[in-house]
């Protein structure tokens, strides 16, 4: 690798590259669709199960419990506002 290519590479509009891969995701999910982003995320579950068996422990399962409950709750306030 030469100098110049690695001042070229820092010197990179890190911002529009940022822009350039949240749009990317967005395109992609749009296109593929939930279905496949749940087969996706499965894959990714089989795959840690696969070289975790213990995963997730009780104390990551009730971590993400308690996330969804927050989430739940929150959607719930939302409704009761009437911004739905």
């Amino acid at each position: 690798m030469r100098p110049e290519d690695i001042r070229a590479y820092l010197r990179r509009d890190w911002e529009a590259v940022a822009r350039l891969k949240a749009r990317f995701w967005v395109e992609d999910q749009e296109r593929r669709g939930p279905l496949e982003a749940l087969k996706i995320a499965d894959g990714l579950r089989c795959h840690v199960a696969g070289i975790r068996p213990e995963w997730p422990s009780v104390e990551e399962r009730e971590a993400d419990l308690a996330v969804h409950i927050r989430v739940s709750e929150s959607l719930r306030r939302v409704a009761r506002t009437g911004l739905d």
